[in-house]
């Protein structure tokens, strides 16, 4: 004879298989972003940004000693971009150079003309900033992402002696026809914009990361695990890591900080 309980407790697991619902190991798994952060020293906090709402989604360390992080309370089916810090001054972050596929049938990169092309452009669009890098033109024949870091150091409306205005921004260029344009269905996305002094700005150490951006969260994967993570340089200045990072090869012209004493 069959336990009114135990038909009651296999009801729910016997609906699951017949309708597709979700059984009670798949409800526990809510979004979330894990991973390991080496080395660990001074590891202080983790978040994922969600750049369309501007959401940020505070994680845990759950082992400092390890580095390993979790971001929970994510919404799935949407795209976040990883936060790491290390203190108040130097920080990882998830940047999405991501581009949709161009209409070839064989995908073609960017060329040397197209990136010298892009570049030019982008300069002529910056007015206010007087110091403008382009840390990175990355995508294909006819899409770009930019990843821009800019400062303001020329005194502007209400500004103090030794202030400054610092600017990251990621911008996306198209290229429908035979011209290469700024996206006209966004202006840009603001990563930062910072009013400081110089003396605070010169201490700060961002490095950008494209492996750590983009990361799509979906209902079919709630989970995705980044694995180790290597921890970021501490030296001053703003930089992207990786592959295809530098676009502006004159060094005198970037945009890093000094040496702190």
């Amino acid at each position: 004879m069959i336990h009114k309980s135990a038909v009651c407790c296999g009801l729910p697991l016997l609906l699951a298989v017949v309708l597709g619902w979700p059984g009670p190991a798949a409800a526990q798994v809510t979004p979330r972003i894990t991973g390991l952060v080496s080395p660990a020293k001074g590891l202080t906090g983790v978040a994922a940004i969600e750049r369309k709402t501007r959401k940020k989604f505070v994680g845990k360390i759950v082992d400092a000693t390890t580095g390993r992080f979790a971001v929970a309370g994510l919404t799935a089916d949407r795209v976040y971009d990883l936060q790491v810090d290390f203190g108040a001054r130097c920080r990882l972050e998830g940047i999405n150079l991501k581009v949709p596929r161009s209409d070839y049938v064989e995908e073609q990169p960017l060329s040397a003309d197209d990136i010298k092309v892009i570049n030019t452009k982008v300069r002529r669009l910056n007015k206010f900033e007087d110091e403008v890098q382009i840390l990175t033109i990355q995508g294909n024949i006819q899409h770009a992402a930019i990843l821009i870091t800019k400062l303001r150091t020329r005194p502007f409306f209400g500004s103090k002696p030794g202030e400054l205005i610092w600017r990251a921004e990621l911008w996306h260029f198209e290229r429908p026809e035979e011209t290469w344009l700024k996206r006209t269905d966004e202006l840009f996305t603001v990563l930062y914009r910072q009013r400081m002094q110089k003396s605070r700005y010169v201490q700060k150490a961002v490095t950008f990361d494209g492996s750590l951006g983009g990361i799509s969260v979906t209902s079919k994967t709630p989970r995705v695990e980044l694995g180790r993570i290597a921890a970021p340089s501490a030296k001053p200045g703003v930089r992207l890591r990786g592959a295809g990072s530098v676009v502006d090869k004159d060094k005198s012209k970037e945009v890093r900080g000094a040496k702190t004493p």
